[in-house]
């Protein structure tokens, strides 16, 4: 795994591989809006059973380290 302190070197592997604030240089959290499958009733929601969230470079999306917001396909990690 790598340190998260390795300046210019990503620690993601997973959903946010390859992500990147393009303002700060932040690797995440990122706020994402994304769909969700949910059983839906009069009194409310609860989670479908396949738990299923899609998002995809077009979902509005929000630094959390500096609160810059764009999309998520502007997060994209930039070669330096």
């Amino acid at each position: 795994m790598i340190a998260a302190d390795q300046p210019g070197v990503s620690p993601n592997v997973n959903c946010l591989e390859g992500k990147r604030c393009p303002e700060c240089g932040s690797y995440g959290p990122f706020v994402v809006l994304v769909s969700m499958r949910v059983l839906l009733y009069d009194s409310g929601t609860r989670d479908a059973k396949d738990g299923s969230t899609w998002y995809d470079d077009g979902a509005p999306t929000k630094c959390d380290s500096c609160e810059y917001e764009g999309n998520f396909g502007d997060f994209d990690e930039k070669p330096e």
